[in-house]
């Protein structure tokens, strides 16, 4: 260790030494040797090549003790000796910590394996039962029914769901017509006399400003006046008037009427009434109307609209577990058009209102009373017709209108039906929540209707049903 500290700090010296004394075979004069000797001769070269003169080799020797006792050697050599603890120590710390990262990282990816294994079962946690069911076909012949609006023993029970819409197209007079009619509308009548109601009589007049006379067409009873908030507030009635004759004249804008039964008494002053709509319809001659044939064909062709839309709607507000029938549905339909264009206007508005009265039948009743006696079902069986709405479905008795609800009805339906067994899901679902999986044979011995059974769990070491009815899901097949 010395000499290789002196050799970093004096390498001067040396290559100097050597530049000024290195000595070459050349230089050195050999006796004469014998044969026999030469065998020798690399030794002795190698002793020439290597030999230093004395002094030079003393005044080495005494450079490097002299280095070796200065206070700066002993510095550099104590931090020599520092650098190489250092070494070895950093060596060993770093070996030691990236052993301790390891086991580090170990223990994390196992704990994050357990954390994600919990996970994953808490999350996932979850059981599908697919439960295949029974089915079998009944073919129907005109089979006969019976139903009632209660319920009662062997019977089905109805309702009859009533809907209405209405459609409008306008229409333009080709024909012409001689009309003799009056004008007509609404009036309020006002009661300021006293808080006593007054009857008016059936063809009461009321009188315009300018003379014109209108008529009520029946007996009305005008209310008294109200105290509110203190002040009188008078009664009032709309009531319908008609013009008192024929004509257009009397087709009249918004006025004030007087009733002339009472002029020359109190009640004048104190009764009167407001126009509540504009007088029209008053007509006396030739007047351009809609042709029976035009007429027609609009009625028809808005029927035809109406009642597709009032069957969506139908369909769409169905009860649910009903059952309906298209030769089970009634319509009507109500139309109303002006005899005349009157008011000027170049077409006249046809309006049609349609009802429909739909019988609907309970489904589970009539899908009991389709499979007996051809299947016997327990009261726990549920089964459903998937296509009950399919089969052919005909009254015993013609029907021109919608029953009454105290009737009781017949009728018949033909077809083969596909009858399915079903099972109650919500409770299946709450007798396997939290169930063993060996318990699950025995549970579904209860569900009746099923032919096989298969329970997958996910994930798949679970040995239990979820204790959450809503991680339990049913698939129902029918093969």
């Amino acid at each position: 260790m010395v000499k290789k500290i002196i050799q970093d700090i004096v390498p001067l010296q040396r290559e100097e030494l050597s530049r000024h004394h290195t000595p070459t075979k050349e230089k050195v004069h050999h006796a004469p040797v014998h044969t026999s000797a030469k065998k020798h001769a690399p030794d002795e070269e190698e002793e020439v090549e290597d030999v230093l003169p004395k002094s030079l080799a003393r005044k080495e020797n005494k450079k490097e003790k002299i280095m070796e006792r200065s206070p700066i050697f002993e510095k550099m050599k104590q931090r020599h000796e520092e650098r190489e603890s250092f070494s070895d120590e950093y060596n060993y710390d770093k070996k030691n910590r990236f052993g301790q990262h390891i086991k580090i990282g170990s223990a994390i990816f196992g704990a994050l394996l357990v954390i994600g294994y919990l996970v994953y079962g808490f999350c996932f946690y979850s059981a599908t039962v697919t439960a295949h069911l029974k089915h079998a076909d009944v073919s129907l012949e005109k089979k006969t029914f019976q139903a009632k609006s209660e319920k009662g023993e062997n019977t089905v029970t109805f309702q009859i769901m009533s809907l209405s819409e209405e459609q409008t197209t306008k229409l333009t007079p080709t024909g012409e017509k001689k009309i003799v009619k009056k004008a007509s509308g609404k009036i309020t009548v006002y009661n300021t006399y006293s808080a006593q109601s007054q009857v008016l009589i059936k063809n009461t007049r009321f009188e315009t400003p300018d003379g014109k006379i209108f008529r009520i067409d029946n007996q009305v009873l005008v209310p008294g006046m109200k105290k509110v908030g203190g002040k009188d507030v008078p009664g009032s009635l709309d009531v319908a008037v008609s013009a008192n004759e024929t004509g257009p004249e009397y087709n009249i804008g918004p006025t004030d009427f007087t009733i002339p039964g009472f002029k020359g008494s109190p009640r004048f002053t104190k009764f009167y009434a407001r126009s509540k709509t504009s007088m029209t319809g008053g007509v006396n001659g030739v007047v351009k109307t809609i042709s029976d044939e035009d007429l027609k064909k609009a009625k028809d062709s808005l029927a035809v609209s109406l009642k597709q839309k009032l069957l969506a709607n139908a369909s769409a507000q169905k009860p649910k577990g009903s059952v309906m029938y298209k030769n089970a549905m009634f319509f009507t339909f109500t139309d109303t058009v002006e005899d005349s264009i009157q008011t000027g206007e170049k077409v006249v508005p046809l309006i049609l209102k349609g009802t429909i009265d739909a019988v609907l039948f309970d489904e589970t009743e009539l899908g009991r009373s389709i499979v007996a006696p051809d299947i016997s079902l327990n009261d726990n069986e549920q089964i459903k017709i998937g296509n009950i709405e399919k089969l052919d479905f005909t009254w015993k008795t013609q029907r021109g209108s919608a029953p009454e609800k105290t009737e009781i009805l017949y009728f018949s339906l033909s077809g083969k039906a596909n009858v399915v067994w079903v099972i109650d899901e919500n409770a299946l679902k709450n007798k396997l929540a939290g169930v063993q999986k060996n318990e699950f044979p025995r549970i579904m011995a209860q569900f009746l209707g099923v032919d096989k059974t298969i329970a997958d769990f996910s994930p798949f070491w679970r040995s239990a049903f979820p204790k959450n009815p809503g991680k339990i899901y049913i698939k129902a097949i029918v093969d």
